[in-house]
């Protein structure tokens, strides 16, 4: 079998000869911040980013860990907010050297053969190289991305510790095998993948995934991943996948589906946003909403007063005709999810805010 894997390797590039079919779905938004053994799911409440005006919202800090040569990273945190010079071009303690930034086009398939060349206009393949500087042609990090990193070899290990907003997982999936992506799982005792994709056993069954080992690129890097239940799905980490024809959908337990795609963010006016949440498994799960603090924004950037007064809407009294709420800044809340298909499985979740409890000034930032 060859490798489903587009090359900026030339080793690799008689992978490709089937088409793309068909058009990819609307993207969702998949969560697997989840405790899978206990059937429990974990929805931080970060992810959705509450802000004044757009642009403007929560910040956290993605731990990546980079080895020796080429790492592969998918990030979930949207540090386009600066440069890729003034992140990390300025920084001469970082040895990081390059970031090849994978953005294939649809229903093209044209690679580079090595990544230490320039690419070109139709190349699927974006990259900034520290010598280049603003020269390069990737000049900002997005989230929900896959990307390759090298950092010298003289450094055996480096913990990259990167700034952003925090994002809402999105997946476009490609049946030709052009999947490279990261999934959302918890950073601490992540899932194998045997457990991860065990929810959705056709995925499981199909599944080829390749990762990198750090070290160079060749024959052997990527490599296949045949040891599913020792192997952890670790945040952070790129992976290539396919699935044979299999569409897949199922990138954790539940998927949300937003108001807007950019995440919450109330303004001057709005008082409640909504989205769904969805189960895709054949079991109930619980899923938990639990409001986090922002980390202290970068230099440069609008600092933060607090954190907004949330308030989760309940059931509806039948008899008052008036729905119950509760704050979710106070204390963790809880919702269950039917199985899939069922009745329950699909809820509309909505989240206001409460501003009769602002403080503050006027114009301050609450995120």
């Amino acid at each position: 079998m060859t490798i489903p894997l587009p090359p900026p390797f030339d080793c690799l590039r008689r992978c490709f000869s089937r088409a793309e079919r068909g058009t990819p779905a609307r993207p969702r938004f998949g969560f697997g911040n989840s405790l899978l053994a206990s059937g429990k799911c974990l929805l931080l409440g970060a992810l959705l980013g509450f802000g004044s005006p757009a642009g403007q919202a929560q910040w956290a800090t993605e731990v990546v860990e980079l080895k020796a040569g080429w790492t592969a990273v998918y990030l979930q945190v949207d540090a386009s907010y600066a440069t890729l010079d003034e992140l990390i071009g300025g920084d001469p303690a970082n040895p990081i050297q390059e970031i090849w930034l994978w953005q294939p086009a649809p229903g093209t398939h044209q690679f580079i053969d090595s990544p230490q060349l320039p690419t070109g206009s139709s190349s699927q393949w974006a990259s900034w190289n520290r010598s280049l500087g603003g020269s390069s042609e990737l000049h900002r990090l997005q989230a929900n991305a896959g990307y390759l990193v090298r950092i010298d070899d003289a450094v055996a290990t480096y913990q990259w510790n990167l700034k952003g907003h925090p994002a809402p997982p999105a997946y476009d999936w490609r049946t030709s095998g052009l999947n490279f992506l990261g999934f959302p799982t918890p950073t601490v005792d992540p899932p194998s993948f045997e457990s991860f994709l065990s929810r959705e056993p056709a995925l499981l069954q199909n599944a080829e995934i390749y990762r990198y080992v750090g070290g160079a690129l060749g024959a052997g890097n990527p490599q296949r991943l045949y040891a599913l239940r020792t192997t952890p799905v670790v945040r952070g980490q790129a992976f290539w996948l396919r699935a044979g024809d299999l569409y897949n959908r199922y990138y954790g337990p539940f998927e949300i589906e937003l108001q807007s795609s950019d995440g919450a963010h109330f303004n001057t006016a709005m008082g409640q946003y909504r989205f769904r949440l969805r189960n895709l498994v054949a079991s109930e799960i619980q899923v938990t909403f639990t409001l986090l603090a922002s980390e202290a924004a970068p230099t440069g950037q609008a600092n933060i007063a607090g954190t907004p007064p949330l308030l989760l809407r309940g059931d509806l009294d039948l008899t008052t005709l008036t729905y119950a709420y509760a704050g979710l800044n106070a204390q963790a809340r809880s919702m269950t999810l039917a199985p899939r298909g069922q009745a329950g499985s699909d809820i509309e979740v909505v989240l206001g805010l409460n501003r009769t409890a602002l403080s503050g000034n006027p114009g301050d930032l609450f995120a």
